[in-house]
């Protein structure tokens, strides 16, 4: 914004000498010094800026809370999309395997973290060493129908459908920015990974000048005139 502002301004300044050069020949010619000397300005001036992020500092504060009927639907659905796509036989849960000790164990040591700010959330999990918590649970359940070598597979699945449910049900109380990382690069908008933004800029035109004057004690003094 200061690169910008200080060519535009320069632009200004050329403007305004260019005006200058013109008026004194329309001065000391014949005929043209009795025609109003052309003068353009720029009373505004409106930017579309592309502005890429390639990175931000931020902290969040996430928050553990169990709605039971939300973490079902969530399991299942998934469950539902893994059998289809991978030919799988995992059963869908219901509400008894909330009841499970297994259970309530995981819940109950997500619960009790002290959440702080933290860069993601997976801060927060690792806390607790989620992973291995799922995993216990899964090896003293039983979410497959099949019995062979694709069992293994699909308690691999279940695992993982589990652990993003759990944190399915962080939500983030509050959240505080560090610092934005931009990239000057901003040629190729579908850059991955990378934020664009188009910033929308007006400068609007004031002038200013700079009045020389001797005050009654015989100073000499500059006024600046804002116009």
């Amino acid at each position: 914004m200061d690169y910008l502002n200080e060519e535009i301004v320069l632009a200004r300044k050329k403007a305004d000498e260019q005006a200058i050069r013109i008026a004194k020949e329309y001065a000391n010619h014949p005929y043209l010094k009795y025609f109003r000397v052309p003068r353009f300005t720029m009373p505004s001036v409106k930017l579309e800026i592309p502005v890429k992020i390639s990175e931000l500092d931020a902290e969040t504060k996430y928050n553990f809370k169990m709605d039971e009927g939300a973490f079902i639907n969530d399991v299942n659905k998934k469950i539902s999309l893994v059998n289809r796509n991978k030919n799988l036989k995992i059963k869908p849960i219901d509400k008894e395997i909330l009841k499970r000790e297994a259970f309530k164990g995981v819940v109950k040591d997500l619960e009790k973290v002290d959440y702080k700010y933290v860069k993601n959330m997976d801060d927060n999990l690792s806390k607790i060493n989620l992973k291995d918590h799922v995993k216990e649970f899964v090896t003293k359940q039983v979410f497959t129908t099949s019995s062979d070598d694709t069992s293994m597979a699909e308690n691999e699945e279940m695992e993982t459908i589990l652990n993003e449910a759990f944190k399915n049900r962080y939500t983030p109380v509050s959240a505080k920015l560090n610092d934005i990382y931009f990239d000057p690069n901003t040629s190729n908008e579908k850059d991955e990974g990378k934020i664009l933004l188009k910033l929308n800029v007006e400068l609007v035109e004031e002038g200013i000048r700079i009045h020389n004057a001797v005050d009654e004690k015989g100073n000499k003094i500059e006024e600046i005139i804002f116009e």
